[in-house]
């Protein structure tokens, strides 16, 4: 009888350890994701020397937003370094109760990669 009161009880115990490495996942998930996304938008911005709508609908393809550090500047000199934000939302299961904002920070040098 012990041993059904003990397997209930960690059954409870399994669950919230499942809903925590769940959190954890895609979490790590999302934030390879936009580190992938933010190489991507880093070569297209220091290619083009601009943000350009291509580069925003990759973007918004993605569920991510951008964020400039310094601005709502769209177009840049040759040598500058352009410092931007991806963001996305995350609901997590159990880590906290309200939504999360997960971020990456990355920077292009206009003019690097000119073929």
């Amino acid at each position: 009888m012990s041993y059904k009161l003990g397997m209930i009880l960690s059954i409870a115990f399994m669950m919230a350890v499942l809903l925590l490495s769940g959190d954890l996942i895609n979490v790590s998930i999302i934030k390879n994701s936009l580190n992938a996304l933010g190489l991507t938008v880093s070569y297209r911005i220091s290619s083009e020397g601009q943000l350009s709508a291509g580069t925003e609908q990759l973007i918004h393809s993605y569920g991510a937003t951008f964020k400039l550090e310094d601005g709502e500047r769209t177009a840049f000199r040759i040598g500058d370094t352009v410092t931007f934000y991806l963001e996305k939302d995350y609901d997590p299961f159990v880590l906290q109760k309200q939504q999360m904002r997960i971020s990456v920070r990355r920077s292009a040098v206009i003019g690097y990669y000119i073929n």
